[in-house]
């Protein structure tokens, strides 16, 4: 008789877990822990949202959050609050019209920054505010996109594959840049849900799965696809990536009898998903991203019907020919202007060559057109495994996951080239591509080899200890890019050092804190103490006017209404923006009052620059130590040039000509508020020799231009208690610091004797 212990012990069996699923678990933690330290490091220098955008999109998701909780007092559940949003006329920004938010915003992350807050707060019992929720939110985005990447590719070529692309993806310069801490924008959410979402697509093609189940993943896939389109505009190149891959299905061979009406939810899920917010819409349909989609989606239809009365012998021919009538009637539907969406930066996407020479459009960095050391700098040998990872995908053209992550890596690759902002594209395609590549060829070097026929003379190593050197080659060179870019770097540089100094991306102030300068491994206080200054002492309807860069800043952060911000609505009101700093007093006073309409209104103004010596002498100077001379610092004393272009100036008026275009000319500094507000009086020039000079010339051997030199202490030209029109009402601290006593030497002659990042705010009277 089985005694009741033993009838236990055989039903209860201890678990037994896997050595390789130990491993695989313990380096996915590891992933998780790094993806986190790298994109949460820049908490040393200040717990803030970063950069602009990310402030509006905290004070949209507020508004959700808001408008939920007064619903949920009332009685109404909450839920009802949450439709304010849709009829939400936000008219503290772009004063006096306003901004229709879900009309003009990435509705889709501003809702899911505000549902996941409400789900942690009152599921969980999260006791944190809704700000610090977000600033925090985009660093665990980026760790789990970068867990849901190794599940993506150890799809597509095996284990080995996704813990690589894992790590890629958990240190790409590109996105922890732009999904570091505080970093509540678009990408962030956009590409974790593209990953789940592409993860979920390569699981259709299991043949084994029940067609409930194959349909319920394709209905949840095609909305992550559609949920992205809502949260980011660049989102929608996952779309037309989905669309290609659909193009290219038929000509694999594979059996689209179950495939076909898979796509074709997946593809009505993609674009309802995209339709449930008033961006992109319903739109979608006739946006070249949903054309894209929906032609793909119906070459697969056709394709599968065309099966039904072709001679298999024909079947490739006639597939060729149904394709070009595809591509004819979409040039058909393209020349009749029924395509929708097609703006200067979806173009400059398709064609990199493209450039719309729309000042407001260039004056933008993150629209800068990446260089090839930004792609050998952030990947180094990592670009040598997605090369070999695309020829190994070629070779394999025959597997569906091999072609999804050849048309993703390829494409991604080559929008990547249109700007700045989407070297993340990059990012994607390398993890898929090297990712491959990285597992062909460890397989390569570990697999056992042969049975030798022949027995040879034993060599000094084997090949055991081959094995190793490669191994450890492999890594150090993997290692070494990572040891200047990836990790956080603050060594400073020097002319024996520039190449391994003060490089990683990780290492790195959010905006508010280093104000936007170049001191980007800096905590400056000046524009928190400038805001909060603003919120407390300025009348509650002050209108703020400054350059658009700083309009989220204010009327986020500073609580007032503002004229212009990144948004971009109204290129009109940024140009007249522009052509008021560079007006006479008279003309500027008169165009603020009439941009604040009857209200008080308040001019902004934020300068960069530092305080030297020459001969012993100080003066202030519009620039900043940069290796052994000096460059621009980063405020409106560098963005100067495009008040003129955007508002249609000639510069030439305002500027000294090239190779100089930086300094300010005689009229500019007599005749107009931006010459007037600077809060000093013009000296001189300061050569190549380091003598002050009345006279403005360039150097005579290099070219050099002369650096503008100011009068120490500073002075207002429009004083606290002067006639006007304008009146310094605040400027930040750093403009009052003092020197440091021994001024330390540029290496050019001069003496720098410290730095101002100064925010000055004028009352207009």
């Amino acid at each position: 008789m089985v005694s009741p212990l033993n009838l236990v012990r055989k039903l209860v069996k201890r678990p037994t877990v896997p050595r390789r699923g130990i491993m695989i678990a313990l380096v996915l933690v590891c992933v998780f822990s790094v993806a986190i330290i790298m994109r949460a490091f820049p908490a040393k220098y200040g717990f803030f949202l970063n950069e602009f955008d990310p402030y509006y999109d905290y004070k949209a998701a507020n508004f959700i959050v808001t408008s939920f909780d007064n619903s949920w007092k009332s009685g109404g559940g909450g839920f009802p609050g949450l439709l304010n949003y849709f009829s939400w006329t936000d008219t503290t920004t772009w004063f006096p019209e306003g901004r229709q938010v879900a009309q003009t915003s990435q509705d889709g992350l501003h809702f899911a920054g505000a549902l996941l807050y409400i789900l942690f707060r009152n599921v969980f019992g999260l006791q944190m505010t809704l700000y610090d929720f977000l600033v925090l939110l985009p660093v665990f985005l980026g760790a789990f996109t970068a867990i849901i990447f190794f599940f993506l590719v150890r799809r597509i070529a095996g284990e080995a594959a996704g813990l690589f692309a894992s790590i890629i993806i958990a240190v790409s310069p590109p996105l922890i840049e732009r999904g570091n801490l505080g970093w509540f924008k678009s990408e962030p959410l956009a590409i974790l849900l593209f990953a789940s979402a592409s993860y979920i697509f390569l699981t259709l093609f299991d043949k084994e799965m029940r067609p409930g189940s194959r349909t319920l993943r394709a209905i949840l896939a095609g909305f992550l696809v559609g949920y992205a389109n809502t949260s980011w505009g660049g989102a929608l190149y996952f779309s037309v990536a989905f669309g290609l891959v659909f193009l290219i299905l038929p000509f694999l061979g594979v059996d689209l009898s179950y495939l076909a009406p898979t796509i074709l939810i997946f593809t009505v899920s993609a674009l309802f998903g995209s339709a449930i917010f008033p961006r992109p819409g319903v739109g979608i349909v006739t946006n070249p991203a949903g054309l894209a989609l929906i032609g793909g989606t119906l070459f697969v239809l056709v394709a599968q019907w065309s099966k039904s009365w072709v001679k298999p012998s024909e079947y490739l021919q006639t597939l060729v020919k149904i394709l070009f009538g595809f591509v004819l009637a979409g040039l058909t539907v393209l020349s009749f202007g029924f395509v929708g969406g097609l703006s200067a930066r979806y173009l400059a996407a398709v064609f990199p060559w493209y450039r719309t020479g729309n000042p407001l459009v260039e004056s933008v960095a993150e629209h800068f057109v990446p260089a090839g050391s930004d792609y050998f700098s952030s990947y180094l040998i990592i670009l040598f495994f997605g090369v070999f990872g695309a020829i190994v995908a070629l070779r394999r053209k025959d597997s569906i996951p091999m072609i999804y992550a050849l048309v993703i890596g390829l494409t991604g690759l080559y929008v990547s080239a249109a700007f700045s902002r989407l070297l993340v594209y990059s990012s994607i395609a390398l993890a898929l591509l090297a990712g491959i590549g990285f597992a062909e060829l460890a397989f390569a070097v570990v697999k056992p080899g042969a049975v030798p026929l022949v027995k040879k003379k034993p060599v000094s190593a084997t090949k055991s200890e081959m094995r190793v050197v490669y191994s450890i080659a492999l890594v150090a060179l993997i290692a070494f890019p990572a040891s200047i870019y990836w990790i956080p770097n603050p060594a400073q540089c020097t002319s024996a050092n520039a190449y391994v100094c003060d490089q990683s991306p990780a290492d790195s102030g959010v905006s508010l804190s280093n104000g936007g300068t170049v001191f980007s491994r800096s905590q400056l206080g000046d524009w928190v103490q400038a805001l909060q200054w603003m919120r407390d002492n300025t009348p509650k309807n002050a209108v703020i006017i400054s350059w658009w860069d700083y309009g989220y800043w204010d009327n986020v952060m500073g609580n007032r209404t503002t004229v212009a911000d990144n948004a971009t609505l109204n290129g009109t009101r940024i140009a007249q923006i522009g052509r008021m700093f560079m007006s006479n007093a008279t003309v500027a006073a008169t165009t603020a009052k009439g941009l604040a309409h009857g209200r008080p209104a308040y001019v902004l103004l934020f300068l960069v620059g530092s305080l030297i010596s020459v001969s012993g002498q100080a003066f202030y100077v519009l620039q900043v130590p940069a290796g052994a001379g000096l460059t621009a610092g980063g405020g409106d004393e560098s963005k100067k040039q495009w008040f003129i272009r955007i508002g249609n100036l000639t510069e030439s008026k305002y500027l000294f000509p090239q190779p100089d275009d930086f300094n300010l000319t005689p009229f500019t500094l007599q005749d107009t508020i931006f010459g007037q507000m600077l809060p000093f009086q013009f000296e001189g020039y300061i050569n190549s020799a380091g003598t002050l000079t009345q006279t403005y010339q360039l150097d005579n051997r290099s070219g050099a231009p002369p650096i503008q030199a100011f009068h120490y202490p500073y002075n207002f030209h429009f004083s606290e208690n002067g006639p006007g029109p304008f009146r310094i009402a605040y400027y930040s601290p750093s403009l009052t610091a003092p020197t440091t006593g021994t001024c330390q030497s540029t290496g050019s002659g001069l003496g720098y004797c410290g730095s101002f990042y100064t925010v000055l705010i004028y009352q207009v009277v």
